[in-house]
């Protein structure tokens, strides 16, 4: 398999459903090279997530917060967890592209991403 048993048995111990989809999931979300998109009308992935970083200090914020791009520069900024929640169909701001994409580059030779008009450190922890 594409997962560690131990690592398979730490995500159940978290929350995340036994069954084969869901475990291929949490891979997918692990090994991806693009952050994902959950779809999740149960909460199960969430509930997992929100497990898996508590230690982390996992950051949750909506797109309706007023300083929800502060909270995701500080996350990129420190190497902090940020999970985005509710986020609607067509309400994804165009500003999020880069990020969502991972698209980092070299800049005075440190690695860096661009948020919005912001042009901030990024931290190899960020999640």
């Amino acid at each position: 398999t594409l997962a560690d048993p131990v690592q398979v048995r730490s995500w159940t111990i978290a929350g995340l459903p036994t069954d084969t989809v869901s475990v291929e999931n949490a891979i997918i979300v692990s090994k991806a090279r693009r952050w994902p998109l959950m779809v999740d009308p149960q909460g199960q992935a969430n509930r997992w997530i929100k497990a898996m970083e508590r230690a982390a200090s996992l950051e949750v914020v909506k797109t309706s917060y007023k300083d929800f791009l502060r909270t995701l520069e500080n996350g990129i900024r420190f190497g902090r967890p940020v999970l985005l929640e509710d986020i609607g169909e067509g309400t994804l701001d165009a500003a999020l592209e880069p990020l969502l994409l991972r698209s980092t580059f070299k800049q005075g030779g440190s690695e860096v991403i661009k948020l919005g008009d912001n042009i901030i450190p990024y931290h190899q922890d960020f999640k």
